[in-house]
């Protein structure tokens, strides 16, 4: 089973030669729009199509296979709206409204990429990056000011990709296409979700539960045979549950190191055996890693995390011998369970006018998680009162880039809406809203046209929307992150794994990759097409940081990850 894709000429009611689009085959419908999709596809009458999966909103959800005219007619009346309303899923639907507009809607998960760009006089939509026509032979080329941009900041920018002229159908949005003129509106924003500051509720922590098992259940019964990432943490123990409890057959993969960092075996172990699951432990590899080659090639922006190349070679080499149709993973926990290390839910208790008391209780819970004292939590709020409603400034990394271009390409760039909220919002929403940003966009480690899908069930909308409803203090009770959904889980997962505090992973696999190949990784930088594009400058000598300090490991993990951005880039130039 591969992922569900699709390609959609807009405004052209001939079809289009077959591009030998693999597993792909044509749509037929009285709008005028070719459209090429798998079978993974719910009709809007003969005006357009839902690709990808659509559920029930209700508790058990169920598979949406067909709508009935009365549901088809709301979604062209309302151009996508009730799609968003009445159902959930990982879709993209494309489809003329009843006042001739085309129309595509992306689901507020982004489950399922959607590119767009103009092409021979039509508006061209596809979720695949790398085939016609979205690929080099096309005309796509590389947009340097825009790498520049993700180089600096990769969550900064909204539509604009790396690559000229594609841009990308961002998650809850609406394209719209009226005489060949294109405008994107958003139909989900999530802060029309946050809780409101006379009326807040806190879900029981059964019901809460009930809301995350149904999405991943949901998913989970999508597909015969998953493969699930089981790192030993929360969220991915959280997702395997749901797997578990699902029809799927569950499969787990762990991904191992041999430092005290990535040695996580013990609680994937646990968790496997709790769940009675086969568990296949794949130690990194340092001779996988190839910097000359693309992370991942078919995307508008470059994956930059080395660790990939060994996780997409474990997965493929599991699904080939298991069968595997899709590959879970517990992405986007930490964000949409507001896992936050800082005095905004104090700040945002103080906001909503609770008693001295209640202040008080939620600065002792602050203290406790992140260990800082009374005065430095102190500092850190007036700091903060003193900025008022303006948010921090955006996570960034100016290492390595010319800043004089880095600064005149960050105002040709429109950011992220969701970076943006309106100024009615705590500070804690605002930070709650930008984390669940960051962890949109990452479409796993694999071609979609030849392997399966990767699932993110945690992002799904109506987890998404329930925790936006949770006020940020919630979720730091008694000292530890993401309390509620610890709570809701307590007596479904092993303690070891529903109360551990820190997590490891894969940094000192990379950090030595980097050391052993420090010299090879800056001459591919210096002759590489960054430098000669101007957006790279100032490259350390070899041995510029000592190894095994601080600077030294942000330093490798830079420039390693520049090297990911170099390999793709030079994919899109001549």
């Amino acid at each position: 089973m591969t992922a569900p894709r699709f390609v959609a000429f807009l405004g052209r009611s001939d079809p289009a030669p077959d591009h030998g689009y693999v597993g792909m085959a044509p749509i037929s419908l009285k709008a005028p729009i070719d459209l090429w999709a798998t079978d993974h596809v719910v009709m809007l009458g003969d005006q357009g199509a839902v690709i990808g999966h659509l559920f029930t909103r209700s508790i058990p959800s169920r598979t949406i296979t067909e709508l009935n005219p009365a549901e088809i007619n709301a979604a062209l009346v309302t151009r996508g709206q009730s799609l968003i309303r009445d159902y959930w899923g990982g879709y993209v639907a494309i489809f003329r409204d009843v006042g001739g507009d085309l129309v595509v809607v992306r689901d507020p998960s982004g489950a399922l990429p959607a590119y767009w760009r103009e092409f021979e006089g039509t508006i061209a939509v596809a979720a695949q990056i790398g085939e016609h026509p979205f690929a080099f032979q096309d005309g796509v080329r590389l947009d340097a000011d825009g790498l520049l941009v993700h180089l600096w900041n990769p969550h900064h920018a909204g539509e604009q990709t790396c690559l000229a002229g594609v841009r990308e159908l961002l998650a809850g949005q609406k394209l719209q296409v009226r005489s060949g003129r294109c405008r994107t509106d958003a139909l989900w924003k999530p802060w029309s979700f946050l809780p409101d500051e006379h009326d807040m509720q806190v879900p029981a922590p059964s019901a809460f539960r009930d809301i995350i098992l149904n999405a991943v259940r949901t998913w989970a019964d999508a597909f015969p045979v998953i493969l699930s990432g089981i790192s030993g943490g929360l969220d991915s123990s959280i997702v395997s549950l749901g797997v578990n409890w699902s029809n799927a057959q569950l499969h787990g993969l762990h991904m191992s190191w041999t430092d005290r960092e990535g040695d996580e075996r013990a609680f994937a172990i646990t968790m496997a055996t709790a769940l009675g699951s086969p568990l296949d432990i794949v130690p990194y590899d340092l001779s996988i890693i190839n910097i000359e080659r693309p992370i991942v090639p078919s995307v508008a922006r470059p994956f930059t995390a080395h660790y990939a190349q060994c996780t997409a070679l474990a997965q493929t080499a599991i699904a080939e011998r298991c069968g595997i149709s899709a590959f879970f993973n517990g992405d986007g926990g930490d964000n949409v369970f507001c896992l936050m290390l800082s005095v905004a839910p104090i700040l945002d208790r103080l906001r909503a006018r609770h008693g001295v008391t209640s202040v008080l209780q939620t600065a002792a819970d602050v203290a406790r998680l992140t260990g800082a004292d009374c005065p430095t939590i102190l500092t850190h709020i007036l700091r903060r009162l003193v900025r008022g409603a303006r948010p921090p400034i955006a996570s960034d990394d100016k290492s390595y880039l010319d800043r004089a271009r880095l600064e005149a390409a960050i105002k040709s760039v429109a950011r992220h809406p969701w970076y943006d909220p309106p100024g009615n919002i705590s500070q804690g929403k605002a930070a709650h809203i930008r984390a669940i940003c960051r962890a949109m966009g990452n479409d796993g480690f694999h071609d979609r046209r030849f392997h399966a899908p990767s699932i993110s069930p945690l992002l799904s909308q109506p987890v998404m929307e329930q925790c936006l409803k949770i006020p940020t203090w919630n979720w730091v009770e008694g000292g530890m992150d993401r309390a509620l959904v610890r709570r809701a889980f307590q007596h479904d997962l092993p303690h070891a794994i529903v109360s551990r505090k820190t997590k490891g992973g894969p940094s000192g696999f990379l950090d030595q990759f980097f050391w052993e190949n420090e010299n090879r990784i800056l001459s591919y930088l210096r002759s590489g097409l960054l430098v000669d594009l101007g957006i790279l400058t100032d490259l350390p000598e070899q041995g510029s940081a000592r190894k095994g300090s601080g600077y030294a490991r942000s330093h490798a993990r830079r420039l390693l990850g520049l090297t990911g951005a170099e390999s793709w880039a030079r994919q899109w130039v001549g």
